[in-house]
C-alpha cells in the first residue's frame, strides 16, 4: 500500500513540475491549470515537498539506505512514462534530397 502512495505521490509532483516548467507554462496558462501556472513558484515548492513526503514514506518503511535509492528506482519509469504520454512524439518534417 506504501508503494502505491508513494508511485501517485510522484506521480503527481512530475506533472506539477512538467506543468510548471519554463517551456510548458505558455501552453499551461490556456488550460484548467492555469491556476498552477500564475503561482508557478508556489507549485513547485508544492511538488518538491510532495516529493520529500514520498521520500520520507519511503524512509520510514524500508529505511535510510534502501529509502533513498528507491524513490530513484520509483521515479524514472514514472518520468518515462509522463514524457511519453505528454509530449507529442511526431517526426520531424526534413527535406529530402535528391
Amino acid at each position: 500500500m506504501i508503494y502505491l502512495i508513494v508511485g501517485l505521490l510522484i506521480t503527481f509532483a512530475c506533472y506539477v513540475l512538467f506543468l510548471v516548467s519554463d517551456k510548458q507554462r505558455p501552453k499551461t496558462q490556456k488550460s484548467r491549470w492555469a491556476k498552477c501556472a500564475e503561482h508557478y513558484q508556489i507549485c513547485r515548492y508544492l511538488a518538491f515537498g510532495v516529493l520529500a513526503t514520498a521520500l520520507t514514506l519511503l524512509i520510514q518503511y524500508t529505511g535510510r539506505g534502501v529509502g533513498s535509492v528507491s524513490l530513484f528506482v520509483f521515479a524514472t519509469p514514472i518520468l518515462f512514462i509522463l514524457i511519453l504520454s505528454i509530449n507529442d512524439l511526431k517526426p520531424k518534417k526534413t527535406a529530402q534530397s535528391k
